[in-house]
């Protein structure tokens, strides 16, 4: 696969929002993916290329904070834009050159979804990696093996 394409990564260790997220942008048509946390969440960074990260900060084991120092080794081009979804009370010292915003859990669907069209409308979709498979949204059932 080498084609451009604006796809979403969705990084979170609750299942339920996992599954709303993905259901949610997958009937939008966009290309999502899903991870369950931060060390899945970077298999995928370098398996294929992301225009947006929905990035859970509170996550056992390899944390969102985790994920975002080693975004910080990727091209700026070529890197994710992070949204941050917390329910915590984290600093709000998150690196403007990596984080667009971050939304409170639990959130407003329709906001989240209004940031997130917004997001990809001002990015430029990005060459995907020859060996990125299909995204989770592409097969039929959405469900990752």
């Amino acid at each position: 696969m080498s084609a451009n394409e604006k796809r979403i990564l969705i990084v979170d260790d609750d299942e339920a929002i996992r599954t709303l997220l993905f259901t949610i942008l997958r009937r939008r048509a966009f290309a999502v993916d899903r991870a369950c946390n931060g060390l899945e969440a970077l298999e995928r960074l370098r398996r294929c290329r992301y225009s947006l990260l929905l990035l859970d900060l509170m996550m056992p084991g390899k944390n969102g904070w985790e994920v975002m120092d080693e975004l910080k080794t990727i091209r700026a081009d070529l890197r994710p834009v992070v949204i941050v979804l917390t329910a915590g009370n984290e600093p709000r010292d998150l690196d403007p050159a990596l984080v667009a915003g971050s939304i409170r859990k639990p959130f407003e669907v329709e906001i989240l979804i209004d940031t997130v069209v917004a997001c990809l409308r001002a990015l430029t979709a990005l060459p995907q990696l020859p060996d990125c498979p299909p995204a989770d949204s592409a097969t039929s059932s959405g469900k990752v093996n």
